[in-house]
């Protein structure tokens, strides 16, 4: 067995990937500009994600409480609403990987949202899984990747994968540079 061989190939299936990651992460950052109608869902989003990021920033002994958790999980139903009215608008809703997933979510939302409402779970579970951090990221990629028509695919998840790390990680240096509030 040649191990150069291997090793090459390894090498340049590896690239093949990053370049495919690349074009797909690229894709999806296009898709606001090419599908300008979901800015209307998509940008009270980011503005929340944005302004809760800022918030917990700025007064970091402050945790998540359970009526925001709530509310966290009723706008994710909203969006899946949106997303369900722009399906069935284009002619998508049926049986396929865009109305499983914005179901998928809905689901997700309902069990958030009836977990949340009854403290069901573990508090420091349920903050996890209800923040808006984490459900404001999930609300963004899968409007994207349904108003975008982006293939639903392991490389769209690899790339989504990326970019979500990408947007914790800088809105984590900007809370690193925001000044510490003196009130509790």
């Amino acid at each position: 067995m040649n191990f150069a061989i291997i090793a090459a190939s390894t090498k340049e299936g590896a690239m093949a990937l990053y370049h495919e990651v690349a074009a797909r992460a690229w894709e999806i950052l296009k898709a606001v500009f090419r599908h300008p109608e979901m800015l209307w869902v998509i940008i009270p989003v980011i503005i929340s994600m944005v302004l809760i990021s800022y918030y917990f920033g700025k007064y970091k002994k402050e945790e998540l409480g359970w009526n925001t958790a709530f509310g966290n999980g009723v706008v994710m139903l909203f969006a899946c609403a949106d997303l369900i009215r722009y399906l069935y608008a284009h002619g998508l809703l049926g049986w396929n990987n865009y109305t499983i997933l914005v179901s998928v979510v809905l689901l997700e939302g309902l069990a958030l949202t009836t977990l949340d409402f009854l403290h069901a779970l573990p508090k420091s579970f349920a903050f996890a899984l209800s923040s808006g951090m984490t459900v404001n990221a999930i609300l963004i990629f899968l409007i994207v990747l349904v108003y975008g028509q982006i293939p639903l695919d392991y490389i769209t998840a690899v790339a989504v994968t990326f970019l979500a790390a990408g947007i914790v990680i800088l809105l984590r240096i900007m809370q690193f540079f925001e000044l510490e509030s003196d009130m509790e």
